[in-house]
């Protein structure tokens, strides 16, 4: 009887070691993360230079929220952004991570942002909070907001 509660015990331990190491390996590393956070933002930057609107929609997740704008309105948004930055030269969008946590399901960035003309001076700057959420292995914007 203790030989076969010693082997319950041994497959308990076995199986509890399989799952812990699993939920460890699962975990985001911040590390990596903000690598690819920051390339992400930089491709934000070059597609809205460029005036793609549906590149920039395609950034964020299924049931995502821009403001209060979701769905197509996101993409309405940001093609009204764009004219906007065209007609008033300030196209270069640029931003800089201040602070990126997880809860290992979320990315949160925090950050602020400056657009510039084109001779390089400054025509607005803000703050905003970026949630990201993967979805087909990719991370999209999930929660976008100015603060």
């Amino acid at each position: 009887m203790k030989k076969q509660a010693l082997y319950y015990l041994i497959i308990l331990f076995s199986i509890c070691t399989v799952f812990g190491q699993s939920a460890e390996q699962e975990k985001i590393d911040l590390i990596k993360a903000r690598v690819i956070i920051d390339s992400l933002d930089k491709k934000f930057s070059k597609h809205y230079f460029e005036g793609d609107s549906i590149a920039l929609y395609k950034m964020y997740a299924k049931g995502a929220y821009f403001g209060t704008s979701t769905g197509k309105d996101i993409l309405s948004s940001w093609g009204g952004q764009i004219r906007y930055s065209i007609e008033n030269d300030m196209r270069h969008f640029l931003f800089t991570t201040t602070s990126l946590t997880t809860d290992n399901e979320f990315l949160f960035e925090l950050g602020k942002y400056e657009m510039k003309d084109s001779k390089g001076n400054l025509k607005g700057d803000g703050k905003y909070l970026l949630v990201w959420k993967q979805e087909e292995g990719q991370w999209k914007i999930y929660r976008d907001m100015g603060l």
